[in-house]
């Protein structure tokens, strides 16, 4: 569960910047938290953040992409030499700070990353255990120039993660990244560095970025039938007309004539180094029904490919089923409307049964505005007893409404004087209940709405 996120120097925020999901002093609705006693910690799972057109909305989710990324993938997007803050020309050679702190495995980690972006030069690298008052480094980089530390429990008698740390240290990318990626038996040999796992797994596989345009990614939800009728359920509670959804047999040559080298290339990866070993598993996958698929988006269909009890692959594309009157009709994605497509992917937050952190550029994007409110509701409603967050940019303002959130679920970003962004809680502006939210917003009593000369 994310705690806080903070970012400096990164396009329009200059000084470092903090988005947090620590609750505040609201009282009320209680169920929209998460609490961790043993980290004495209560987290929100839902934030919502407003702001005029320009204002940094956008680029907070970037920051959150750009760590990510540089993390998981160890590298940096491709424009990432323009991405500090041209505010002021001395940004330039100045380092762009990320410091994310979060909660998994019921431990409280943070962990900062320093990088001169013009360079790709990375300055500083620390992940922190925080118990109570206590930060205990577990590794830190300093500066450029020295070498990574780490904490006694994490080298072990042979200090391996030491003399690996040393052949990463000129490569560019961050250590997190290295000894996940570059280091096959290192954590068989090396228990005692688990956590080095733990926390990268964290950000590969709990911390998901959504952008407006983004299509579906590769997932297995609907690999399982009662997974497939939830979310024809769902749809159809969303007023789209869905009653089902069905898999239509395909072939291979259909189904990689629509998608692109990349995509094939990676497939083709994925089933010859999983293939044998499904095949010889066959039996005991069985037992559990926990075949493998690979979910793949074209713009005009949607691709299931399964292995199935025979150990083959097997393609389908997907349908959607719409009732009127008494007949059913079959449509493809490509006939559905904008509004379903952006359904169809976000449906995934609501019967997500694992820890996971979503964090959304516009929800609203092509949605009703009633949708996005009751899209809310059932978050609120899926998330129950789940360890999930959902933190989203949006300009649909029916949110603001004391019968669906709490005022520190509510963050607006406005422009400071020099054109920075800078983001904040209505917790800290301490609104209270009787508040008009949405009315005081748009009024701009708090900023964060555009003014016109």
């Amino acid at each position: 569960m994310l705690v806080n996120f903070s970012v400096q120097n990164f396009l329009s925020f200059n000084k470092e910047t903090t988005f947090s999901m620590e609750s505040g002093r609201v009282s009320k609705k209680t169920d929209h938290l998460c609490l961790f006693p043993d980290c004495k910690k209560s987290l929100l799972k839902f934030a919502a953040i407003f702001g005029k057109n320009g204002a940094g909305k956008s680029n907070f989710i970037r920051a959150v992409a750009v760590l990510q990324n540089y993390i998981t993938k160890g590298i940096l997007p491709r424009k990432a030499d323009t991405y500090w803050c041209r505010l002021y020309d001395e940004n330039e050679k100045l380092p762009t700070i990320f410091k994310v702190s979060f909660i998994t495995n019921n431990k409280l980690y943070s962990y900062t990353l320093s990088v001169v972006l013009t360079e790709g030069k990375i300055v500083m690298e620390k992940l922190e255990n925080i118990v109570g008052n206590r930060h205990i480094v577990l590794f830190c980089k300093e500066d450029e120039n020295a070498e990574y530390v780490f904490h006694r429990n994490l080298r072990g008698k042979t200090d391996d993660v030491t003399v690996l740390a040393r052949n990463y240290n000129m490569n560019g990318k961050p250590f997190l990244y290295n000894i996940n990626h570059n280091t096959p038996g290192f954590f068989s040999n090396n228990m005692q560095a688990e956590v080095l796992l733990i926390v990268f797994r964290w950000f590969a596989d709990t911390l998901e970025v959504i952008f407006p345009d983004q299509p579906l990614q590769e997932t297995s939800l609907l690999q399982y039938n009662h997974s497939k009728d939830n979310i024809a359920k769902l749809l159809n509670q969303f007023a789209t007309g869905i009653v089902e959804i069905k898999l239509e047999p395909t072939t291979k040559e259909k189904v990689y004539e629509n998608l692109d080298d990349k995509t094939r290339q990676q497939i083709e990866f994925e089933t010859q180094l999983f293939g044998p070993i499904i095949k010889k598993n066959i039996s005991e996958i069985a037992k559990n029904d926990d075949f493998p698929s690979i979910v793949t988006r074209h713009r005009r269909n949607i691709f299931i490919i399964n292995y199935e009890q025979d150990g083959e692959l097997h393609f389908y594309s997907l349908i959607f089923v719409h009732k009127t009157g008494d007949k059913c009709i079959d449509f493809h994605i490509q006939n559905e409307s904008d509004g379903t497509h952006r359904l169809f992917q976000l449906l995934e937050i609501l019967i997500c049964n694992k820890e996971k952190v979503f964090v959304m550029d516009e929800i609203n994007r092509s949605l009703h505005p009633k949708l996005t409110v009751e899209f809310i509701k059932k978050f609120f409603e899926s998330s129950f007893f789940q360890h999930i967050q959902l933190i989203t940019t949006t300009h649909e303002t029916r949110i603001m409404t004391h019968d669906l959130v709490r005022r520190d679920e509510l963050w607006l970003a406005d422009t400071n004087e020099d054109a920075s962004t800078n983001l904040f809680s209505l917790e800290s502006k301490q609104v209270r209940i009787d508040k008009v939210l949405e009315e005081n917003y748009l009024e701009g009593i708090w900023g964060g709405v555009p003014r016109f000369e």
